[in-house]
C-alpha cells in the first residue's frame, strides 16, 4: 500500500506557511506537464504528471510527487527504488500549465530502466552520447522529411 492510499499525510515539522503560484491544473484536465531537471547539470531527467495535490505535497515535503494518468493517483518519485528527487526549486511556465522540479537525484537515475535520464536516445534512435543508455520500449519508425542540419551520419 503506498502512503498516497492512505486520506491524509501529516506535513514535515518544518513545513513554513507560503502564499505560492498555483498552475492552471484546469487546462490540461487536472494535470500539468511535470518535469525534472538536474540541479547541477541542468539535464533533463525525467517528464511526468502533477495533479493539484501532488503539486503540493511536493511543495510541503521537498521531494518530487507525481500524478499516474495511467493509475489515477499520486506517486512519490523513488518511493519503491529509492531513488528521489530531492526538490531544490519549482519553476512554472509562461502559460501557468507546465512545471519544472529542478532537483537533486538520489540513486542511480531518474528511468525506470535505471538510466539517469529518461532521454537516452535521438530522434533516429541512437543512445545519445550524454546519457548512459536505459532499456528503451520498442517504438514505430518511419519515413520522413527531416531538416539536414538535425542529420549527423552514425
Amino acid at each position: 500500500m503506498s502512503h498516497f492510499d492512505r486520506p491524509t499525510t501529516p506535513l514535515p515539522s518544518e513545513t513554513v506557511p507560503r502564499t505560492v503560484l498555483l498552475p492552471n491544473f484546469d487546462k490540461r484536465g487536472g494535470v500539468c506537464v511535470a518535469i525534472a531537471q538536474d540541479a547541477g547539470t541542468g539535464q533533463i531527467l525525467m517528464q511526468g504528471y502533477a495533479d493539484r495535490a501532488a503539486y503540493l505535497e511536493t511543495l510541503a515535503t521537498g521531494e518530487a510527487v507525481y500524478y499516474s494518468t495511467s493509475r489515477k493517483k499520486r506517486w512519490k518519485k523513488g518511493e519503491t527504488s529509492g531513488h528521489v528527487q530531492i526538490v531544490k526549486d519549482v519553476l512554472i511556465d509562461c502559460d501557468g500549465d507546465a512545471i519544472v522540479y529542478v532537483v537533486e537525484q538520489c540513486g542511480s537515475g531518474a528511468c525506470h530502466t535505471n538510466a539517469k535520464s529518461c532521454f537516452y536516445r535521438d530522434f533516429q534512435g541512437r543512445p545519445s552520447e550524454r546519457v548512459q543508455e536505459g532499456e528503451s520500449e520498442k517504438l514505430e519508425t518511419i519515413d520522413t522529411p527531416v531538416a539536414g542540419r538535425l542529420v549527423t551520419d552514425p
